[in-house]
């Protein structure tokens, strides 16, 4: 499902979203959760790295690859129906590199470039910056099972990888980077992917229940939580949405 309106390229970061949105909160970076207690009727009780953490209401928002790991245990274990849920969906993940050149080597007035490449999913898709900046960057991604193996090289592997499919178009013209970055979202151990996607057999009940609260206390959220705007930005914030609106209803 979509939203009417173009396409929006946050040409200033997503943390231009999120900057008003964290006025006035008390947020705690590097603290790595590894259990949530919500046996509890009155709250909550989260152990990190930096200590424990104790509140009203828990809304857990980390990526589904998270989910799947199990790297968060839960007291008590999560309800068979969400085990269930995470465990059938699919969850994916894309490999993103961007280089900035010198000069550009590409038509700069074209903003997105196709190229069929083998094997599939081969830094096949590139977007162009210079057709809403003065960067010079072209930044291609990986999909499929390619964007797995793309995420398992090193940066230099990678940008050598990239390099030799743009240069089956623009052949010697191709340069050499003079920056890049790159993301490892696949073996990230605090994303383990990126975008939830249905398997064959699953029904949009998986991504819905999800949302569902497990408890008056613990409700997830999430991009994989809301089936008609799953692997999208948009859906993971409504899902926060969701999640708050069900506390003030709650606190009445």
């Amino acid at each position: 499902e979509a939203f009417d309106g173009a396409d929006v390229v946050v040409t200033s970061g997503y943390d231009g979203i999120l900057k008003p949105l964290k006025e006035g909160l008390d947020i705690k970076l590097s603290h790595v959760v590894s259990a949530i207690d919500y046996s509890a009727d009155e709250g909550v009780v989260i152990t990190t790295d930096q200590g424990t953490f104790e509140a009203d209401y828990c809304i857990c928002s980390v990526p589904l690859g998270v989910l799947k790991a199990n790297n968060i245990q839960f007291t008590p274990e999560l309800p068979s129906s969400y085990r269930d849920s995470i465990e059938n969906l699919g969850f994916g993940s894309v490999t993103k590199l961007a280089l900035k050149f010198e000069e550009p080597f590409w038509d700069i007035e074209t903003q997105y470039f196709g190229i069929t490449t083998e094997p599939k999913g081969r830094w096949n898709y590139w977007l162009s910056y210079r057709t809403f900046s003065d960067e010079n960057i072209l930044l291609g991604l990986s999909v499929g099972d390619y964007a797995l193996t793309a995420d398992r090289m090193t940066d230099a592997e990678m940008v050598e990888d990239a390099l030799d499919v743009l240069r089956t178009v623009w052949e010697d013209d191709v340069t050499e980077p003079i920056e890049v970055l790159a993301t490892h979202w696949a073996t990230d151990p605090f994303t383990l992917g990126a975008y939830a996607f249905p398997r064959p057999g699953n029904r949009k009940s998986d991504f819905d229940d999800l949302g569902e609260p497990i408890s008056d206390r613990l409700i997830l959220a999430g991009e994989h939580t809301i089936f008609d705007y799953a692997g999208t930005t948009h859906g993971a914030f409504m899902t926060g949405l969701r999640a708050a609106e069900y506390i003030i209803d709650e606190e009445g």
